[in-house]
């Protein structure tokens, strides 16, 4: 059985310590780490199948409808909405998700990279 997380990827992405999600790396001398397109984009699955199973993507939905019904679709932008969503929608991320997901991308940061030349 293939495990997307071993998906070898000739691209790769750069993570940073990331402000946004306050999850920051465990040492201060690793600025940057390098993911492989296949680790990313698995890991985005996994994160999307359990924001979706939790329930956490239709608290959001209903956070979006409330906020449009109280202030009028034609009284606020995409911008304005995202800001007052956005923090909120942060929050709500069940512990238990933000601590498999960093458990997973650290798997994904501490496996080998394929070596150059394969796909």
């Amino acid at each position: 059985m293939s495990n997307k997380y071993n998906e070898p990827s000739s691209k790769n992405c750069i993570m940073e310590n990331s402000k946004e999600t306050g999850i920051g790396t465990d040492s201060a001398a690793v600025d940057k780490a390098t993911l492989n397109t296949g680790d990313t984009m698995a890991l985005k699955d996994l994160l999307e199948k359990r924001l979706i199973d939790c329930g956490w993507r239709k608290e959001i939905e209903q956070l979006i409808r409330n906020t449009l019904e109280e202030r009028g679709v034609a009284n606020i932008t995409h911008d304005q909405l995202a800001a007052m969503i956005i923090p909120n929608a942060r929050a709500l991320v069940p512990d238990v998700v933000r601590q498999e997901m960093l458990l997973r991308v650290r798997e994904a940061l501490q496996s080998p990279l394929p070596p150059p030349g394969k796909k």
